[in-house]
């Protein structure tokens, strides 16, 4: 039986030397069966070469399931990896996007906010006559003071003080014309004796905050049209959340945009005796309190 086998193994593998082949199949079974020393398998059978083919050729008929489970476990890991990668990539630029919307749009705190909720000036503008007299008589109230900014920080100190100082003056002075306080119209003035019209109230105002450390290129007074069509002063002040009002009509501060106010002219920031115009009209004005005349 011996003879026989060799004599099909020299017919199968005729003139060749198998000693490597061997030796390369018995490795490679080594390693497909996960022993790191294969004297377990193929070096203990002393068989002949055709002999450990087709052992070896049997073992991967009965291998293929193992390596199809290797195949799909690289397959899943591969897409667990991918799914992973794919999801932090959608939400790195879906968080990009979302910071370019809202910056865009304003959402967040800076200048760029600020700006989209301040007034809108359109070039230089008459001062109110009656503002030219004032200056003249308290030159001390028509300088520049502090820096020169284009909006102050709103932190809650700077709030409270625009609270206080609108409830303080409001609650403290008595709103009067100027026929009836003065005898003739149109007269602007600090008041000292409790009495004023609403520009004396936006003066008033503004000295205080100045006091507090405010820089006058934030408090600006401006001339409006309420909704009734009178004409009225207002203090406005620019900070980092826009345009705010003080106004002797009411206790809260407001942003210009909801005080249901026309908006004309107010002080230049760079100098309080030049006015500049606001986006919305143009008003010749006689008397703050008095309707205003339209060109």
């Amino acid at each position: 039986m011996a003879n026989e086998t060799r004599a099909l193994t020299r017919v199968a593998h005729p003139a060749r030397d198998d000693a490597p082949r061997t030796a390369l199949l018995t490795a490679v079974f080594s390693a497909l069966a996960g022993e790191p020393n294969c004297t377990k398998h193929l070096c203990d059978w002393r068989e002949s070469p055709a002999h450990s083919h087709h052992r070896i050729a049997f073992f991967l008929k009965q291998r293929p399931p193992s390596f199809s489970s290797l195949s799909r476990d690289l397959a899943t890991r591969k897409a667990d990896h991918d799914h992973v990668v794919s999801a932090m990539t959608t939400f790195a630029s879906v968080a990009t996007w979302t910071l370019g919307v809202a910056l865009f749009a304003g959402t967040l705190p800076g200048s760029a906010q600020a700006d989209q909720l301040a007034a809108r000036t359109r070039g230089p503008a008459s001062p109110p006559p009656a503002f030219l007299t004032f200056c003249a008589n308290n030159p001390a109230e028509c300088r520049r003071s502090g820096a020169l900014t284009r909006q102050i920080l709103l932190t809650p100190e700077h709030q409270r003080d625009l609270h206080e100082v609108n409830a303080r003056v409001n609650s403290t002075i008595s709103e009067v014309s100027d026929r009836d306080h003065f005898g003739r119209e149109d007269v602007w003035s600090i008041p000292t004796d409790g009495r004023g019209d609403c520009e004396d109230f936006a003066l008033l105002k503004r000295k205080l905050l100045i006091e507090r450390g405010w820089p006058s290129s934030t408090l600006l007074v401006a001339v409006v049209a309420t909704p009734a069509g009178e004409g009225h002063a207002v203090l406005m002040a620019t900070t980092s959340e826009g345009d705010l009002v003080l106004d002797n009509k009411t206790s809260r501060v407001l942003p210009w945009s909801q005080t249901g106010y026309l908006f004309f002219t107010r002080m230049s920031q760079a100098n309080p005796r030049a006015w500049e115009s606001i986006d919305g009209g143009t008003i010749t004005v006689t008397a703050a309190t008095r309707r205003p005349h339209w060109p």
